[in-house]
């Protein structure tokens, strides 16, 4: 009744808003809430997670008070139940340890003044009931009504809390701006691939992005409208003095090649000389460029190459060169990060290519790393000013005769036109339509991925970014049969530089104060759990239908056991019975201190402890 078929455009886009903030608000402990299940499920919810408002943080959960509505910050109803805390039951219910977003239905309510409960409603009453006291002491004139904005939402938890108006505001712009784009995705959804499709079709298949980021589908540009389109910019060159750009690869070459091939489209021909180099940018990026830039000459509008954009965004391959991407600083805030690419990033990419790849614990025939041979920046001692005019060329992963190349992010989006709703991706192109199949697809996508991406932090100490935007994987067209994955994006690398100088050999040389290197080996873990676990194999587990069942995470525990060893550091953060939380990244703790502002703060996110799923997942709930 409450699926996301019977629901409009505007309120799915409203409650993936809604649902994302609240996991993460939830989560990241910024505020507390309790599960109190039913003790029937009606109309598909089998209880409710009561948030408490901000003003009840500092308060101690073990001493006991009876809570009013005005501590109530949501009601979100849960068709199963979240991850607990523990095991104790508090006099208000268990405390929630995670929720995630696929937890929830989109029937969230909040307690407003001025008129009696509305108990018609079967539903309704049974909150209410759940609500009854002791140990609740609801007020009288109040009524349960729906949430329908995520941006009144925010102000209401905001309003309890200490922060600069213009972050407030800016904040609330950001998840405005999300839930216009996530509308306009709804409305026109695209089509799901398939097997014989190429891999941009897949790149540009997604419908909802992140999967737990509240600003998960933002775009805050003044200059772009509603109706831009994202996936075929135009690539515009920028001619700058040789002495003001560094480059590293064979950049030189392939920005004149570039270059070349858009001025001979309009009949003209490449300038002879060597006092310049042609640089291509985003068509976004241009207005900045000229803002920032007093010596850098942009060519004329009609000079441009056609592109297709990746999920990124920032990444686009080019048509008239195969085999090669381009990842371009884009002076848009997407989600909730200026998308531009920094002088670290442009300095490690090749030379972390050349020097390290080849020599890291992978095995090529299930793991191929898509390098990053050439770079180029501006030089400038301002770091803000360079990362605007900062390219990276990356080698694109190819496939053999009878394989096709899926970014997985693609294959973990659901709603697409033409397909059931509530069927993943994943499920509708693997014809995934019982548990059996379901179960042997994970276990050995789960299997291949551990085998694949964990040794390299085992014996190497780098930790791979390994988000499902990040990850692409192999599957044989005609079996449907996973072969192997491809990890990009070298900026968001963790390495433990000690362990990386043992293992391959070679004393590689990090910019000062770059935050890929860590100072300890146990502080590359939690970029691995965070983007590979919780990110990305958490989704599927749970679009499979294997995660309140346990059998998911019981594949995981299995796979990750068979490629770390005991004695390794990570087997007790993340294997011992005794480890139950884990350091993970806090999207709004971040967003919340502004942190995209400070280098130091994006490469070392804020942390807060989360119950660890992988060893302690849930039990079945049965569905009375």
């Amino acid at each position: 009744m409450y699926s996301g078929a019977t629901l409009t455009p505007r309120e799915r886009a409203t409650f993936a808003v809604i649902s994302r903030l609240v996991s993460c608000l939830v989560t990241e402990k910024i505020l507390r809430a309790f599960w109190i299940p039913f003790e029937r499920v009606i109309k598909e919810v089998a209880g409710i997670m009561v948030v408490l408002s901000t003003h009840t943080i500092s308060e101690d959960a073990s001493i006991y008070r009876a809570f009013r509505s005005c501590d109530v910050f949501v009601i979100m109803t849960l068709h199963h139940p979240p991850v607990i805390q523990d095991e104790e039951t508090h006099g208000h219910g268990q405390l929630v340890g995670l929720v995630d977003p696929l937890d929830m239905l989109p029937l969230v309510y909040e307690f407003r003044r001025g008129e009696e409960l509305d108990d018609k409603d079967e539903l309704v009453q049974r909150i209410i009931d759940c609500l009854a006291p002791p140990p609740w002491d609801l007020e009288k004139r109040v009524s349960l009504c729906h949430v329908s904005n995520p941006v009144t939402l925010w102000s209401k938890f905001v309003d309890g809390i200490v922060m600069p108006d213009d972050l407030h505001d800016i904040i609330s712009q950001e998840i405005m701006s999300s839930l216009e784009w996530q509308t306009i995705a709804y409305t026109n959804p695209p089509s799901c691939p398939t097997l014989s499709s190429p891999p941009i079709e897949w790149e540009q298949s997604l419908v909802a992005g992140h999967p737990t980021h509240p600003m998960h589908r933002a775009r805050m540009l003044s200059t772009c409208s509603l109706d831009y389109d994202w996936y075929h910019p135009r690539i515009r060159f920028v001619r700058i003095p040789r002495a003001k750009l560094a480059v590293l690869g064979q950049f030189e070459k392939m920005g004149q090649d570039l270059a070349k091939k858009a001025l001979e489209r309009t009949g003209r021909t490449l300038p002879k000389g060597d006092a310049f180099l042609y640089m291509p940018v985003h068509e976004l990026q241009i207005e900045n460029i000229r803002s920032k830039f007093d010596d850098v000459e942009i060519l004329d509008p009609d000079v441009y190459l056609a592109s297709l954009a990746q999920s990124s965004i920032r990444t686009v391959i080019l048509p008239d060169f195969p085999g090669i991407a381009l990842k371009l600083a884009v002076g848009v805030k997407i989600s909730s990060s200026l998308r531009t690419i920094s002088h670290f990033t442009a300095d490690f990419g090749p030379r972390f290519s050349s020097d390290i790849v080849p020599k890291l614990a992978v095995n090529p025939d299930i793991l191929a790393v898509e390098l990053e041979p050439s770079s180029a920046v501006y030089r400038t001692p301002d770091p803000e000013v360079a990362k605007h005019l900062t390219a990276v060329i990356r080698e694109e992963g190819m496939t053999p005769p009878g394989e096709v190349l899926i970014v997985c992010a693609a294959l973990l989006e659901m709603d697409h036109a033409g397909v059931p709703s509530g069927v993943s991706a994943v499920e509708h192109t693997f014809e995934l339509d019982n548990e059996e199949k379901k179960a042997r697809f994970l276990d050995r996508y789960i299997k291949v991925a551990c085998d694949a991406l964990i040794p390299a932090l085992v014996y190497n100490g780098v930790a791979f970014e390994a988000h499902a935007q990040n990850v692409l994987a192999r599957f044989d067209v005609a079996t449907k049969e996973l072969r192997g994955f491809v990890i990009r994006d070298l900026g968001g690398l963790r390495i433990h530089p000690p362990t990386l100088r043992e293992s391959t050999g070679v004393n590689f040389q990090f910019l000062p104060g770059h935050c890929i290197a860590t100072k300890t080996l146990e502080e590359i873990f939690p970029k691995f759990y965070h983007t590979f676990v919780h990110n990305h194999i958490q989704r599927l587990i749970r679009l499979l239908g294997l995660h309140y069942n346990g059998r998911g995470w019981e594949m995981l525990r299995n796979h990750m056991a068979s490629v770390i060893p005991k004695d390794h550091p990570v087997w007790k953060v993340w294997m011992d019975p005794t480890s139950t939380t884990v350091e993970s990244k806090c999207l709004m703790r971040m967003r919340m201190r502004d942190s995209y502002r400070d280098v130091s703060a994006v490469c070392s996110p804020l942390r807060t402890r989360v119950l660890m799923v992988l060893s302690r997942w849930c039990t079945a709930h049965t569905l009375i």
